[in-house]
C-alpha cells in the first residue's frame, strides 16, 4: 500500500488551487511588487438624506459620487438618484429602463464591481434611478421593506478607468417617507480590481475571486488556511 498523500487527502478544487500556485506564485508575487496600487475607504460616513437633500462625496482628482433625494410632499413622488460629477466618463452598474432610466443594481456583499453592464451617470441620462416613484427600482422600499445593498460604480478623470462602491440603506416610516442612508464608499486606483465592501488593498478578498484567491494561496500554507476559514462581513 502507497503511503497515504496528504495533498491527495484535500477535495479536488483544493487540489487544483494548490497547482496554480506552484505554477504561478512566483508570477502573482511580482506582480504585487511591480504596483502599488490602493483602495481609498471613506469610513463610516452615514450620511441620512430625507426630503429634499444632497450629498457629494469626493473621489480622486475632483471628482465626486453625486446623491439627490427628491421629495414632492405625497408618498408616490419620491426619487433617489445617483450620479457621477467632474469626470470625462461616469457610470453604474444597472439596467436600461427606457426613458432616461437607468436603474442601478442592488448588488451583494463580495462582488467584483467591474463584472456586469454599465450605464452612463453622468452625461445623459444624468442620473442613476435607486428609487423611482416610491415603488420602482431595487432600492424602492416596497422590495421587502427595507432597501440595502451595494452600488457598482467606475470613472475617468483623465488617467484611466477605476472602480468603487456605496453600500446604500433605504426604508420608510411610518409616514411612508423614504429615509436613504448612505453607509459608506470605497474606490480603487487606475487598473485596480475593487470587490463590493473591500476596504483595503491587502484586505483578502472573497474565496469567489479568482484573483483573490490565488494572492492568499501564493503565501503558501497560511494563505490555505486563511482561504478556507475567511468569513465576509454581514452586508448590513
Amino acid at each position: 500500500m502507497k503511503p497515504f498523500s496528504r495533498i491527495n487527502s484535500f477535495p479536488i478544487s483544493e487540489t487544483r488551487w494548490l497547482a496554480y500556485v506552484t505554477a504561478g506564485a512566483a508570477s502573482a508575487l511580482a506582480c504585487a511588487n511591480s504596483a502599488e496600487a490602493e483602495i481609498h475607504y471613506s469610513g463610516h460616513v452615514s450620511i441620512k438624506l430625507t426630503g429634499n437633500a444632497q450629498a457629494s462625496l469626493p473621489l480622486s482628482n475632483g471628482a465626486s459620487l453625486f446623491f439627490e433625494n427628491i421629495n414632492f410632499g405625497s408618498t408616490f413622488e419620491q426619487f433617489f438618484f445617483c450620479s457621477i460629477k467632474g469626470v470625462i466618463a461616469g457610470s453604474a452598474r444597472g439596467e436600461d429602463f427606457g426613458y432616461s432610466r437607468i436603474f442601478l443594481s442592488k448588488l451583494g456583499l463580495g462582488e467584483n464591481v467591474s463584472a456586469g453592464r454599465f450605464y452612463s451617470v453622468a452625461g445623459n441620462p444624468g442620473y442613476g434611478v435607486l428609487i423611482h416613484f416610491w415603488s420602482d427600482g431595487p432600492f424602492a422600499p416596497p422590495n421587502g421593506g427595507i432597501g440595502r445593498g451595494f452600488v457598482g460604480f467606475r470613472f475617468n478623470t483623465g488617467n484611466g478607468t477605476q472602480y468603487g462602491w456605496a453600500r446604500i440603506k433605504t426604508e420608510t416610516g411610518s409616514n411612508y417617507h423614504v429615509h436613504d442612508l448612505i453607509k459608506d464608499y470605497a474606490w480603487g486606483d487606475v487598473g485596480d480590481a475593487i470587490l463590493t465592501g473591500q476596504r483595503h488593498s491587502l484586505q483578502p478578498a472573497n474565496a469567489n475571486s479568482v484573483a483573490g484567491s490565488l494572492g492568499l494561496l501564493a503565501f503558501g500554507a497560511q494563505g490555505l488556511d486563511a482561504w478556507r476559514t475567511q468569513c465576509p462581513e454581514k452586508s448590513d
